[in-house]
């Protein structure tokens, strides 16, 4: 299977945007830092939204990546500081 490509959308509320930025940008260091993470960018769309553009060598070691604690960390921080409900994209190259 080739490499897993995945779009994290967040959308902040307007009051919290600077601050789950700031968190999402540390936390990127720690993601990188995982087996299997190829990238681990963090885009801000013109309307406020945030995405991380990641990928990874294997759905297997995304998968353990969606198990660690760093994912724990990261939804226990964006909790009711999100318009919208997180959004997961998961693609692979044809």
């Amino acid at each position: 299977m080739p490499n897993c490509t995945v779009v994290a959308t967040f959308t902040p509320k307007p009051e919290y945007l600077e601050v789950v930025s700031a968190f999402l940008l540390e936390l990127a260091i720690e993601v990188r830092q995982e087996p299997g993470c190829q990238y681990y960018d963090l885009y801000q769309e013109v309307s406020g939204k945030l995405l991380f553009i990641e990928a990874w060598e294997s759905r297997e070691l995304w998968q353990i990546h969606n198990n660690a604690p760093s994912v724990a960390k990261l939804r226990g921080f964006v909790e009711n500081k999100l318009l919208e409900p997180l959004l997961i994209q998961e693609m692979y190259q044809l």
